[in-house]
């Protein structure tokens, strides 16, 4: 079983910092500000919205609601041990209650290097659309200096509210996704406006369509969704936290995903009236702004894209900080990430270590000849892997949970089956056709960094014996 809070520290002498996250802490709003930060709406619809749109044509609203319905599914299996019990692991825990220690880890590392990568990647995302922004008023290029400059910077401020107060984290990641919604919201209604494009026949008679379209997609539509779930990684500071988090995840999902079904309409729809290449622009918003007549939404746009990715970094900062906090009070890491900030109340060593990964490993790719969009490319793919890993873990834990609790039915048996039968088409399509180089090599790396971590967890079991029944407490339950 996962080993969630006391109000002890688990081992002997502890650390001292403390090891006790703050309790009945957050509201249901700032919770729902967690996983939409980390979804990262605008970015989605001013990144992968338009490829794509490229790849599925006119079948891709069809293909988003297919989509839409298996994170629904994904929803119901977390609300088995999020309505249960409260662990920072989150996806981890809830695996380890289900499947036992090894798969609990398993997912941790799958987990862990899904966060990581998200912070990596949207800080450097972040300071891509940034530097195009400021190349707007410079009429230049800021360069790669410029660039790990700004990817510094970014990923700083990113760490900086997650390190000082998880209250104020979630508020500017609030604040930062409302302004980008709203500056989206008013483009893409001008445009829809300024065209007349409210009926758009060849989407709503799926023109064009093909199950070939359709799988070229599959695989790229998954990751709008994914990050729903981080919410539950708050949850030992989430007030009443097992009967608020598996309605703020609806909360979020839901509102989420209408508005990307709306943002796939209009940007389809104003690909076919102003015949814009949507996907072969670096900032595909601004080009919409720019074909209606409103040049400074389109700067403002990229801007807004720019703060929803700073939204998803420290998103992850938030989440990735806290499971491996609780994957190191549950043995699988060493002692030394227990360790909570005194005066702040958060997992510190972890973010440090989060942050560190962020801002060397932009700069070790660079040295290898990648180029900025590629770093964002490859690690939200690799991204992708770990949180289809713990997605299917926990799909698969949660019917095994039930069972042993003799609670087991058969609608949760067909939302199992049915929902690691749509994740595994997910991964077969990620690997087959096998893709071109470097894209065949990331599932590679992927599973050298699980191994890579499962290697840490086993050596620091084999150091860090079981303790006693009353130094390893049970989970914390509802309420």
């Amino acid at each position: 079983m996962p080993r969630p809070l006391s109000d002890e520290p688990s081992e002997t002498g502890g650390t001292p910092e403390g090891s006790v996250l703050r309790k009945n802490y957050l509201s249901a709003l700032e919770n729902v500000a967690q996983s939409v930060g980390t979804m990262g709406p605008v970015a989605t619809i001013g990144t992968v919205l338009p490829l794509l749109i490229y790849k599925s044509g006119n079948a891709t609203w069809l293909l988003f609601l297919g989509i839409l319905a298996v994170f629904c599914l994904i929803s119901a299996s977390i609300k088995v041990f999020a309505s249960r019990f409260a662990s920072a692991g989150s996806l981890a825990a809830f695996a380890e209650a289900g499947l036992g220690s090894w798969a609990g880890s398993l997912t941790g590392w799958s987990y862990v290097v899904a966060m990581t990568l998200v912070v990596t990647s949207s800080g450097v995302s972040s300071a891509y659309y940034l530097a195009m922004v400021i190349g707007h008023f410079t009429h230049g290029t800021v360069g790669t200096v410029g660039l790990i400059g700004l990817t510094i910077l970014v990923v700083l401020l990113a760490w900086w509210p997650s390190h000082h107060d998880i209250k104020l984290s979630t508020k500017v990641m609030l604040a930062a996704e409302s302004f980008s919604v709203l500056v989206i919201v008013v483009i893409l209604g001008a445009a829809m406006f300024a065209t007349k494009s409210w009926v758009d026949r060849p989407q709503l008679t799926l023109q064009g369509a093909s199950f070939s379209q359709v799988q070229l997609g599959f695989v790229l539509v998954f990751m709008t969704l994914a990050g729903f779930e981080s919410t539950t990684t708050l949850s030992e500071e989430a007030k009443a936290a097992t009967s608020t988090l598996p309605k703020v995840m609806y909360l979020c999902i839901l509102p989420t995903g209408v508005f990307f079904v709306w943002g796939i309409y209009c940007l389809t729809a104003l690909s076919h009236g102003r015949n814009l290449a949507l996907d072969q622009a670096d900032a595909p918003l601004d080009l919409v702004a720019q074909a209606v007549g409103l040049p400074t939404l389109g700067w403002i746009s990229t801007l807004g894209v720019a703060i929803s990715c700073f939204g998803c970094a420290l998103g992850g900062f938030n989440a990735g900080s806290r499971v491996i906090f609780s994957m190191a009070r549950s043995r699988h890491l060493g002692r030394y990430f227990e360790a909570i900030h005194p005066v702040n109340g958060t997992p510190h060593r972890a973010l440090a270590l989060l942050a560190g990964i962020a801002l060397v490993l932009p700069c070790v790719m660079l040295g290898f000849g990648v180029k900025m969009s590629g770093i964002m490319d490859y690690l939200m793919q690799i991204a992708s892997f770990g949180f289809l890993g713990g997605y299917l873990a926990v799909c698969i834990a949660a019917p095994v949970f039930l069972a042993s609790k003799s609670k087991l039915g058969p609608r949760t048996i067909l939302v199992a089956v049915g929902t690691v039968l749509a994740l595994c088409a997910v991964f077969f399509m990620s690997l087959f056709p096998v893709p071109d180089a470097p894209w065949r090599y990331l599932p590679y790396i992927f599973v050298g960094l699980l191994a890579a971590g499962m290697i840490v967890s086993g050596r620091v079991q084999t150091a860090r014996p079981e303790q006693p029944t009353e130094a390893d407490p049970a989970p914390r339950p509802a309420g």
